[in-house]
C-alpha cells in the first residue's frame, strides 16, 4: 500500500547555504542530518560505488525537502543552472503564496534569481543554485492543498 509521496531531495553545491535559503525563504524546519560515507549498504542502494554526501531533512508547511551536497562521486552532469524548463526529468519545484509579486521580491533578496516576470499569479525563478521554482497562488479551488487526500490512515488507532 502506497502511504504518501515522501519527499523530493536538492542536490546543491553548499548544503547550508541551500538550508538557509529554504529555510528563510518558505520556513522549512530543521528535521534531521542526513548523508554518508563509506556506507556500502547505502552505496547498493542508491546504485553508486564509494558515494558520500552530507544533508539535511527540512519540514515545510505540507511537505518534506532533503539536501545533499555530495563530495564523492565527481559531478559530472550538466548543472541545474543550464537546463530550461521543457528539459526531461523533475524540472522545478512548485510554492503556493498568497502573494506573487511580493514573495517574488523577497525570493530575489535572499539570492535567488529571475527566469520569468510575475504574471496572472504565477513566476519561475531559480534558486542560489540554479534550480527552477515556480511561487503561485492558488490557481482554484480543486487545487487547493486544503482540498488532497490527507494521509489519515496513518494516524488511526486500531
Amino acid at each position: 500500500m502506497i502511504l504518501a509521496f515522501s519527499h523530493p531531495c536538492l542536490v546543491v553545491p553548499d548544503v547550508e547555504q541551500a538550508r538557509e535559503f529554504y529555510e528563510q525563504m518558505f520556513g522549512f524546519k530543521y528535521l534531521s542530518d542526513e548523508g554518508w560515507e563509506k556506507n556500502s549498504a547505502i552505496d547498493t542502494a542508491v546504485g553508486t560505488p564509494n558515494s558520500a554526501c552530507r544533508g539535511y531533512m527540512l519540514a515545510g508547511h505540507n511537505c518534506l525537502l532533503e539536501l545533499f551536497e555530495f563530495s564523492q562521486p565527481a559531478k559530472s552532469g550538466q548543472q541545474p543552472k543550464t537546463l530550461g524548463i521543457q528539459e526531461l526529468g523533475i524540472r522545478h519545484l512548485s510554492f503556493y503564496v498568497d502573494d506573487v509579486e511580493l514573495e517574488c521580491r523577497r525570493f530575489l533578496e535572499l539570492g535567488g534569481s529571475h527566469l520569468g516576470q510575475p504574471e496572472s499569479g504565477v513566476v519561475y525563478l531559480r534558486d542560489p543554485f540554479g534550480n527552477i521554482i515556480e511561487l503561485c497562488e492558488i490557481p482554484n479551488e480543486a487545487e487547493n492543498p486544503a482540498n488532497l487526500p490527507g494521509i489519515s490512515s496513518l494516524n488511526s488507532n486500531p
